[in-house]
């Protein structure tokens, strides 16, 4: 669901390696240093790697890192819930996460960051990390229960 606007844009995706996501927008800006890079994952997926923001800071590889955080794996909802016959505390130990502030842990790394709640707020919120000059971390809030139905009945 990208609009791709110029013929100069593109993007890498993943298919499936979780955690993935960041380390390779760092690669793909070392790359590419003079393009804006802008990195979607979710909050499990940046838990794999999120200290490689440090090295982001350090190095000035200035990226922007959006993570859909919704405290869950929520892909592996469904699974789970098989798997244990429902949303037991079984099942939501295997897929639900902590309740984590991933813009204040960035912003203590040194990265720009902010917290969006409300969709309206978000075009704001990316052109401040594009032009913040720092690797920049836009904490997307969003509900455990958003997933598509395809993903759902998987």
């Amino acid at each position: 669901m990208i609009d791709l606007k110029h013929s100069e844009q593109s993007y890498i995706r993943c298919a499936g390696s979780l955690g993935w996501a960041l380390p390779a927008a760092i690669g793909a800006k070392c790359a590419v240093p003079g393009r804006p890079v802008i990195c979607f994952t979710g909050d499990g997926g940046v838990w794999y790697h999120l200290t490689e923001l440090d090295t982001a800071v350090r190095y000035g590889i200035n990226t922007v890192t959006i993570i859909n955080n919704n405290a869950s794996l929520n892909q592996e909802q469904a699974l789970n819930e098989r798997v244990f016959g429902g949303r037991t505390p079984g099942s939501n130990a295997m897929w639900m996460l902590s309740d984590v502030d991933f813009a204040s842990m960035a912003r203590s790394i040194g990265c720009f960051s902010t917290q969006v709640k409300e969709p309206g707020d978000f075009e704001g919120a990316l052109d401040q990390a594009l032009i913040s000059g720092k690797p920049a971390v836009i904490d997307v809030r969003t509900d455990i229960e958003g997933i598509a139905q395809e993903a759902w009945d998987g």
